[in-house]
């Protein structure tokens, strides 16, 4: 027998050796995907890129729209957005009044029964940006004797820090008095006056203030960033919103309009963005339109007369009104929503879902009435309320909804966040799938008039938690977005939920507005997964997510890239069939400094997208960590 004291060195030395060899071997043996790009592939519907806009929140109000005034048209009385100026100083009354109806069931009343002093109403919290023109206007009117009203926007506590214009007798008929001014500092708390200084009682009809470069009502750089994202579809109006919502409210002129207490969202709803708001929007957007109706609290007649004001010609009697509103030519709208989550009791007008199919069907009939032509999107849920929907709905629908929210990681604990992070990344695609292995089966199994039902998916994405979306959310939804376009042939349209602020792709504040990481993936595929989708196989185990699509407009095959390591890098190899390591390669990346990097509105970005100049190899392609890298490869 040998020494052992000779193995105590020889040990070592042979596990030294091991370990050298398993590295080179790692170094040499990177994971692989291989790229049938013959493959006929199955066609990627662009609806997939859809997006989805609601009266929640800031969503409308003051983030697609551009009004900066909050309840303009006084549907609640003073103390919530709007209060009394200087009340101790005179003897007077503000109250909503109904005689003095103009937009809705009544109209701010001043009245200011003895003194001399300034008294009236303000709105605070206003946001101005320096150097930057507002305009806006007053409806007035004075039943007691014409009257001089101030109106003055103040950004700071002396006169030079204000803007104010004396509009001289305000006679006993409404009329529109419009005024503009440039700001003369950056503030997130200016206000906004109306007062008198004698007596006098004085209506006010509705107030309106918006920057001056607004679009038709738009804010212009909200809409700049939509145009960015070229979501093909944008549904609207709701989302929760819609089941007591009445369509009617939102149309006419826009200052006489009326208010509405939004049942689902507690909040105002000034109905200044309806029906040929969201048309117009579409047109300037370049989507096509998708309008969900109210199946909760609303009915199958009022349902058939909004087809109506969308796509009847001018001698059917809501045609005529869309006529009488500026709007001759019927306008082309063939997605329509049968209302909206139904099944939850969480819905205005919420119901079984026996009763709902019988809804849903007779919905649809007097729809089709009077347009045959729409596409219809019947209200869908994994379980059971899908075993009821697709056979008694089947000859009702041409695609069947699902939604999914993932639950937000919070990224507040750096070191926690991180340790959680790779489960993290695949809930968004893990919900998405969950809703199509519902589907597949359905649909193998299904009557032969609903074999060509589709999914759509017309609400996905992240829950919220009161913060802006980060890096990592990126990644979470490229996954997803991966996810969407593995399941191309059962998924006919995507909606991300929401568009503008609330658990959107775009953020704004009261002065400026920007592109979050979620848009930017959100934007970057858009652009560039396309055509048909093929398969893609892996050899080894990266912490990489992929997915191929073929352009048959271009012939280049696209390759979306997710590393989900939170920490590391990926090395991969790509094989195309067909092509070589050294093919043409063009290539784009989304990446930051963190997982937690965020855009804030107003700020310089942490996080954009680059299109990579350096040439890369097909064999050799290093993923930074924490990515989202987009190949078109020819």
């Amino acid at each position: 027998m040998r020494n052992p004291a000779h193995w105590s060195v020889i040990i070592p030395i042979l596990v030294a050796l091991f370990i050298l060899a398993s590295g080179l071997h790692a170094q040499t043996s990177i994971p692989k995907a291989t790229i049938e790009a013959k493959a006929s592939g199955i066609p990627i519907n662009p609806l997939l890129y859809g997006q989805f806009i609601e009266h929640l929140d800031h969503c409308i109000q003051q983030g697609v729209w551009a009004e900066m005034l909050m309840d303009r048209k006084f549907l609640l009385p003073p103390g919530k957005y709007w209060n009394i100026y200087n009340p101790q100083s005179v003897t007077g009354e503000v109250k909503l009044d109904p005689a003095g109806a103009y937009a809705g069931d009544h109209c701010m009343a001043i009245w200011l029964q003895k003194g001399d002093a300034p008294y009236g109403i303000h709105q605070d919290d206003i946001g101005l940006v320096k150097g930057r023109k507002y305009v806006g206007y007053a409806i007035l009117a004075d039943i007691q004797s014409p009257s001089n009203v101030k109106m003055s926007v103040k950004w700071g506590d002396s006169e030079e820090n204000e803007y104010t214009i004396t509009l001289n007798s305000v006679g006993s008929q409404y009329r529109k008095y419009g005024f503009s001014f440039t700001a003369g500092a950056t503030t997130n708390n200016a206000s906004i006056y109306v007062t008198v200084d004698h007596p006098t009682y004085l209506w006010i009809g509705c107030l309106s203030l918006m920057p001056a470069d607004n679009v038709d009502g738009m804010r212009a750089d909200t809409l700049k960033l939509i145009k960015e994202l070229d979501p093909p579809v944008m549904r609207w109006p709701g989302g929760n919103f819609v089941s007591g919502y009445d369509w009617r409210d939102g149309i006419g002129p826009r200052d006489r309009r009326p208010p509405r207490w939004d049942r689902a969202w507690n909040n105002v709803e000034d109905n200044d963005f309806g029906a040929d708001e969201f048309m117009d929007f579409c047109r300037r957007v370049g989507c096509q339109p998708y309008v969900a109706v109210n199946t909760g609290l609303g009915n199958v007649r009022n349902a058939a007369d909004e087809v109506e004001y969308f796509t009847g010609s001018v001698k059917t009697k809501w045609g005529a009104v869309r006529a009488r509103n500026g709007h001759p030519a019927p306008y082309s709208v063939s997605w329509w929503g049968i209302g909206n989550e139904m099944f939850g009791d969480w819905q205005l007008g919420h119901v079984p879902v026996q009763q709902y199919a019988l809804r849903n069907n007779e919905y649809v009939r007097e729809m089709r009435r009077v347009d045959p032509n729409i596409r219809v999107i019947v209200v869908g849920a994994p379980g059971g309320w899908n075993d009821v929907i697709f056979p008694e709905c089947s000859g009702y629908m041409d695609l069947i909804s699902g939604h999914f929210y993932a639950a937000p990681s919070n990224p507040a604990n750096s070191a926690e966040y991180e340790s959680r992070f790779i489960p993290y990344s695949d809930e968004v695609a893990e919900g998405i799938r969950g809703i199509v292995n519902d589907f597949k089966p359905r649909l193998a199994d299904a009557a032969p008039d609903a074999k060509k039902v589709r999914l759509a998916i017309d609400e996905w994405g992240l829950g919220g938690n009161g913060r802006y979306f980060c890096l990592g959310d990126a990644i979470a939804v490229a996954r997803g977005m991966n996810e969407l376009l593995r399941s191309a042939g059962y998924v006919t349209m995507a909606n991300w939920a929401q568009t503008v602020n609330v658990l959107g792709a775009i953020n704004t504040t009261k002065n400026y507005a920007s592109m979050n990481p979620i848009g930017y993936v959100l934007e970057l595929y858009r652009k560039h997964m396309e055509g048909n989708f093929i398969p893609m196989t892996w050899s080894g185990s990266p912490l990489v997510d992929g997915v191929a699509a073929r352009n048959p407009k271009t012939g280049a095959i696209n390759v979306a890239l997710v590393n989900y390591s939170p920490d590391s890098q990926q090395t991969v190899a790509i094989h195309v069939d067909g092509m070589s390591a050294e093919a043409n390669v063009t290539a784009w990346r989304i990446d930051g400094p963190t997982l937690e990097a965020v855009n804030i509105p107003g700020a310089p970005n942490e996080v954009n997208p680059m299109r990579i100049q350096s040439p890369l190899r097909l064999d050799d392609l290093k993923l930074p960590a924490h990515s989202v890298t987009i190949l078109e490869i020819r």
